[in-house]
């Protein structure tokens, strides 16, 4: 939704539940039974990462014009899913499905120092930017949306 305010493309929100989310119906629209789903016309997309990404190339505003930084925005999406967001799951997997474990209390402090690792890893690069490259892109806006699963 986030990406398709940025662009200011009208849209219309689903809700589906938890057991909606397992009946055929919504597994037409995405085989895992998850959420989101993206729906435009005959398309159907499935993935965040991919719906952001087809929502960009498709309005102006989340990716750069120039190639070089084009490229390097797309690199920040997929490092948002493929080395941010790992860590981040593991730590609320640790805290809200293992927590009651007899073995959760040694292991949360390792979940919470490899987050730590690879926040610290993604400040520096920040550094005192104000965007992870240049400007706002899809790759800044996929990164807040990964973060954001952070707060409790």
């Amino acid at each position: 939704r986030w990406a398709l305010e940025e662009v200011g493309h009208p849209y219309e929100v689903r809700l589906v539940s938890f057991r909606a989310m397992k009946e055929p119906a919504h597994l037409a629209l995405h085989p895992f039974g998850q959420i989101p789903t993206y729906e435009d016309g005959d398309l159907v997309l499935f993935e965040s990462g991919a719906i952001v990404f087809h929502i960009a190339e498709r309005h102006a505003g989340l990716l750069p014009d120039d190639a070089n930084a084009r490229a390097r925005a797309i690199t920040w999406m997929f490092a948002a899913l493929s080395s941010v967001e790992p860590p981040i799951l593991d730590l609320v997997t640790a805290r809200f499905l293992e927590g009651e474990k007899p073995w959760s209390k040694a292991r949360l402090p390792l979940v919470v120092d490899r987050v730590h690792d690879r926040l610290k890893l993604l400040s520096a690069r920040l550094a005192d930017a104000d965007w992870l490259d240049g400007g706002f892109s899809a790759g800044g806006l996929v990164i807040v949306w990964v973060l954001l699963r952070l707060e409790p």
